[in-house]
């Protein structure tokens, strides 16, 4: 008996409907489920369409959350274009999403390796030892991951 009440508790327990269950497109997730947020996005790749869209991800996703999000931006290797000056085709939307609180971040060993100089990041781009590890450690800490 002790057997098939539990059965029958589980069979209902996975036929009850969860928060998101029955959400169809265009219904919005409440609040509540999204936030707050933490997000490292992975930029190591140079083409500059493909940053630009990742940036406008990370716009959106404040947007969704009403700005409560915790957003790093980790560019390493060929993604560290993104914070040079003079080789960056999204200045401007960098600075915008800086002065919403996310942070970038520039992997120092990738900077040695192309000789950049922290004089040539964008204003406002912090700097990280390794940017493989700055990923590994947000993930650590509870970041979700995101790569565009």
């Amino acid at each position: 008996m002790k057997r098939l009440s539990f059965s029958l508790a589980v069979l209902l327990a996975a036929a009850l409907p969860s928060s998101r269950a029955g959400l169809r497109a265009g219904d919005k997730v409440p609040a509540k489920e999204v936030t707050p947020l933490r997000v490292v996005v992975h930029v190591n790749f140079a083409d500059a369409a493909r940053q630009g869209h990742g940036l406008k991800n990370v716009e959106n996703v404040l947007k969704a959350v009403h700005g409560k999000a915790e957003v790093e931006v980790v560019c390493h290797g060929a993604g560290l274009a993104l914070l040079v000056k003079g080789q960056t085709k999204h200045a401007d939307q960098v600075a915008k999403l800086l002065k919403q609180g996310v942070r970038f971040a520039a992997c120092e060993n990738t900077m040695r390796e192309k000789s950049v100089a922290k004089a040539d990041l964008l204003a406002g781009a912090m700097t990280v030892p390794s940017g493989a590890v700055e990923v590994i450690r947000a993930q650590q800490a509870g970041y979700a991951y995101f790569k565009p």
